[in-house]
């Protein structure tokens, strides 16, 4: 979800910023999960640096990690 989130323009090696509106609990409905799940999906995500949360911005840090963990 979050990919399709993201631009499709520009260098994919550069961030990607995406304004999100929405809560983890909504988030997890839109997938079918808990928000419990969300949360810890987007906590590993900044951990291993795919991911930064400015706010209400979030920024895909690296999309080609995002996509290859998507093949895997």
């Amino acid at each position: 979800m979050l990919l399709s989130w993201s631009p499709n323009v520009g260098n994919a090696t550069e961030p990607a910023h995406v304004k999100l509106t929405l809560t983890h609990e909504e988030i997890a409905e839109m997938i079918g999960t808990t928000r419990e799940t969300v949360s810890r999906l987007f906590s590993d995500f900044k951990k291993k640096q795919l991911l930064q949360a400015k706010g209400s911005t979030l920024i895909i840090r690296n999309k080609p990690a995002l996509e290859k963990m998507l093949n895997s």
